[in-house]
C-alpha cells in the first residue's frame, strides 16, 4: 500500500504542498482561510494521512523518546518500580521510552542503546545496572555527547551522571535499630551474588556490628545459579531458598534469644523464612528485610523494613537525562537514601 504524503493532500485539495504543511502542523503564523484548513483537515482524514514522525522528529531535531537498557525481568519489583518512576516523568514532559537490552551491534561493536542515539531513534539513554556494574561504553557516551545516565550503580567515571542508592546506609541503619533493641546475634540471610549492592550491604552491617562488639554477625548465603537466563535463576531461586532455609538458617536459629534477629537481602527471601517460624511457633525472633518487597501476612509476626526508594530513583533518572537533552544544569551525581527502618505490624 503506497504511503500517503502531503503532495497527495494538496493535489486533493488543490493548494500547495506548504499550505499542507502549515495546516497539519497548527502553524498560525501564516494566512490561511478556515475554509481551506477545514478542507485540508477533511482531506487527510479521508486519505487516512499518518505524519512521517522521522522526518517530524529531524526538523524538531527531537525523537521525544528515551532509550531505557535493563537486562533484568521487569517482573522483578524492584526493576518495575524503577520503569514506573521513569514512565511517570516522561510522560509528563511529552516523552515515551524505548526498552532494550544490552545486546551488542554487530557492525559498531558499541551496545545497541547507543546506537538507537547515534541513528536518531532516541534522544538519550536511561541506563538500569545489572547488579551494580557500571556501562561498558563510558569513552563512547563522552566522546558523542551523548545523555545518558546510569541508574543503580557508581560509576568511576566523573563526567557520567549517575542515580545510586544508599544500600550501605540501609543495612547499617537496620542493624543498629535491632542492636539498640537488645539483639546479640544477627543472621544476615544473603543471595550469594557477586553484585555491589551485596558488597555495599555487608559492608554497613559490619560498620554496625562495629559499634556493638558483644554481638555476633553471621552470614548465611543462599547459591544463585551463574550463567543461566534471568528468568531460570529466580526459578531456581525459590528451591534454594528452601533448602538454604533447611540446612543453614533454621539450625542456626536454634540458638537465638527473642531479641535476636535474621535480615533478609532480597524479599522473596522473606516468605519463606516467616513460613518457617510461624509453623514451628518461633515468633519472638525478630525479622528484617533490605529489599523492596511486599511483606508476607504472618499473624503476630513484626517485621522491620527499609526500603530503596525505586520509583523516585526512576524519577530522579529521568528528570536528570532530561536536564541533559534540554541543556540545562543539572546535579551530575544523586545518591537516594533507603526510607528509615520501621516495623509493619501484621
Amino acid at each position: 500500500m503506497q504511503r500517503i504524503t502531503i503532495k497527495d493532500i494538496a493535489a486533493e485539495v488543490g493548494v500547495s504542498h506548504t499550505t499542507v504543511s502549515y495546516v497539519l502542523n497548527n502553524n498560525t503564523n501564516q494566512r490561511i482561510s478556515d475554509k481551506t484548513r477545514e478542507a485540508v483537515l477533511d482531506a487527510a482524514r479521508r486519505l487516512k494521512y499518518v505524519p512521517n514522525e522521522t522526518a517530524r522528529s529531524l526538523r524538531k531535531d527531537s525523537t521525544e523518546c528515551i532509550a531505557v537498557a535493563l537486562e533484568k525481568s521487569v517482573a522483578q519489583s524492584r526493576f518495575g518500580r524503577l520503569l514506573q518512576g521513569i514512565r511517570e516523568v516522561l510522560g509528563t514532559e511529552g516523552y515515551g521510552l524505548m526498552l532494550m537490552d544490552f545486546q551488542m551491534n554487530k557492525e559498531s561493536k558499541c551496545p545497541e542503546y547507543v546506537e538507537s542515539v547515534l541513528q536518531r531513534r532516541t534522544d538519550g539513554v536511561i541506563f538500569i545496572s545489572s547488579d551494580g556494574l557500571p556501562p561498558v561504553c563510558s569513552r563512547m557516551i563522552d566522546s558523542y555527547k551523548i545523555p545518558f545516565v546510569a541508574c543503580d550503580c557508581c560509576p568511576e567515571e566523573e563526567g557520567l551522571a549517575s542515580v545510586s542508592f544508599d544500600y550501605e546506609d540501609g543495612a547499617f541503619e537496620v542493624a543498629c535499630c535491632l542492636l539498640g533493641e537488645g539483639a546479640k546475634r544477627i543472621l544476615y540471610w544473603q543471595p550469594g551474588v557477586d553484585s555491589l549492592q551485596e558488597e555495599y550491604r555487608l559492608c554497613g552491617l559490619k560498620k554496625a556490628m562495629e559499634l556493638y562488639p558483644d554481638a555476633e554477625l553471621i552470614v548465611c548465603k543462599v547459591p544463585v545459579m551463574q550463567g543461566t537466563s534471568s528468568h531460570d535463576r529466580h526459578m531456581a531461586f525459590d528451591d534454594m531458598c528452601k533448602l538454604s532455609l533447611t540446612q543453614n538458617v533454621l539450625p542456626r536459629l536454634r540458638l537465638f534469644e527473642p531479641n535476636d534477629a535474621v535480615i533478609c537481602g532480597w524479599g522473596v527471601m522473606i516468605k519463606y523464612l516467616c513460613a518457617a517460624l510461624y509453623q514451628r511457633k518461633e515468633l519472638e525472633i525478630k525479622i528484617a528485610v533490605l529489599s523492596d518487597s511486599d511483606v508476607p501476612v504472618v499473624p503476630g509476626m513484626n517485621i522491620m523494613v527499609s526500603r530503596p526508594e525505586y520509583i523516585r530513583g526512576g524519577k530522579e533518572s529521568a528528570r536528570l537525562l532530561l536536564a541533559q537533552i534540554h541543556k540545562e544544569q543539572y546535579e551530575s551525581r544523586i545518591v537516594i537514601a533507603p526510607t528509615p527502618p520501621a516495623y509493619v505490624k501484621i
